[in-house]
């Protein structure tokens, strides 16, 4: 099937959601990636930063092949072995006291919001609501697009669940002073993904914790683009030195098999009883033999330490030849999540489009900024290649 006939197809049948740039990619190797005339691209969007081990990775191909000539689903009702695997590998550290494995970022915060409201209703505390961030990300559920504190995202999609107030991020007493009787739980990024590559400050983040536990509220964190290693640390949370009671995974998690994780400690993680929660797909023997593959490369290799090192590189890089254009209005991030805020005069989707066609995919996100969030196994010469280019193509600019 050709080009032109693919986006005929999309074109006619498929729902309006998507602004595809005008490639399809067939194949990947490594951190490249190959269109349908072969045409070479190396990758620093990751899936939005899901493929964390690049593409064709042998250890996981091997595994994926392998578990579908075995069994692919059995549902829940049953046991199943790469689940209890995964399960054992993810708690082992004791961080965590129970696992729910889902098929999605937004699904795993559905998992978190539905603790919090479990707690509340058998406690009869009447804690049911929950303060999130503006600027927030949590999903495209209806629950979790009204937890996002973004109304751009769940406006449309009115009358909108109960129970959420927002509050500035990054401003610890704007929280404190919307803290009432009837909050459950804080439930934040510790990076802001979506609408911009926001970290947390330190001080904030752990002044969140500490007040969290002065007013026995539980603390979610949605760790569905910063987990899993992403910012050099298995959780990002590590980097603040604190635990929150629940922490939600996703996109790195599989390598790109649909997988989602919500994680528990204490009361949040005795909160379901049989029939309270489940999943149809979630937690299935393919996807679990996929994120042990993941799991264990991080956990038994050097992995999160290269993640750390090549985070550094590129922020250095990035620094040291954007930063002195006029137009660069900020570059933030951690590990192998970096945001390049431009300055609203140079359109994000123009360099974006001018990227891929010099053969880099990167991507966007929120107040005009460009999105980075290659595969782990990314290497200094690739990043020396991307910021390059961007920095000629700021150069030649004219603005």
């Amino acid at each position: 099937m050709d080009q032109e006939k693919i986006r005929e197809i999309e074109k006619d049948k498929y729902m309006k959601l998507f602004r595809r740039q005008n490639i399809c990619f067939v194949r990947g190797q490594g951190c490249k990636l190959y269109d349908q005339s072969g045409h070479e691209y190396t990758d620093f969007f990751g899936g939005i930063a899901v493929n964390c081990l690049g593409y064709n990775d042998p250890e996981l191909v091997r595994a994926i092949s392998e578990q579908a000539g075995k069994l692919i689903h059995i549902s829940n009702l049953y046991y199943n072995l790469p689940q209890a695997e995964l399960t054992e590998r993810l708690t082992e550290s004791g961080e965590f006291d129970r696992v729910f494995f889902c098929n999605s970022g937004a699904e795993a915060n559905e998992c978190a919001i539905k603790i919090v409201r479990k707690l509340a209703y058998e406690s009869g505390s009447g804690k049911t609501t929950i303060l999130t961030a503006r600027e927030s990300f949590h999903g495209r559920t209806l629950a979790t697009v009204t937890a996002t504190g973004q109304e751009k995202y769940s406006a449309p999609f009115a009358p909108l669940p109960g129970g959420f107030r927002y509050v500035p991020f990054n401003d610890l007493e704007a929280l404190k002073e919307a803290m009432t009787p009837d909050v459950g739980a804080i439930m934040l990024e510790c990076i802001q993904g979506e609408s911009g590559i926001t970290p947390a400050t330190y001080d904030y983040l752990v002044g969140v914790y500490a007040y969290a536990k002065q007013k026995g509220v539980l603390l979610v964190l949605d760790e569905v683009q910063t987990g899993t290693g992403r910012t050099g640390a298995f959780y990002c949370y590590e980097h603040y030195g604190i635990k929150p009671d629940i922490v939600t995974l996703a996109k790195g998690l599989g390598g790109g098999v649909p997988i989602g994780c919500c994680l528990a400690r204490g009361e949040a993680a005795d909160a379901f009883r049989p029939g309270d929660h489940g999943t149809t797909f979630g937690g299935n023997p393919l996807a679990c033999a996929a994120a042990n593959v993941v799991v264990g490369r991080l956990q038994d290799t050097d992995l999160l330490a290269q993640v750390a090192e090549k985070g550094e590189y590129l922020a250095d890089a990035l620094a040291q030849k954007l930063a002195r254009h006029k137009f660069v209005r900020d570059i933030r991030g951690k590990g192998l999540l970096r945001g390049v805020q431009l300055d609203e005069s140079l359109p994000v989707a123009s360099v974006v489009g001018k990227m891929l066609s010099l053969g880099f995919v990167i991507g966007t996100c929120g107040h005009n900024t460009l999105r980075l969030a290659p595969p782990y196994i990314i290497s200094h010469e690739e990043i020396d290649e991307m910021t390059d280019t961007l920095e000629t193509i700021f150069a030649n600019t004219n603005l």
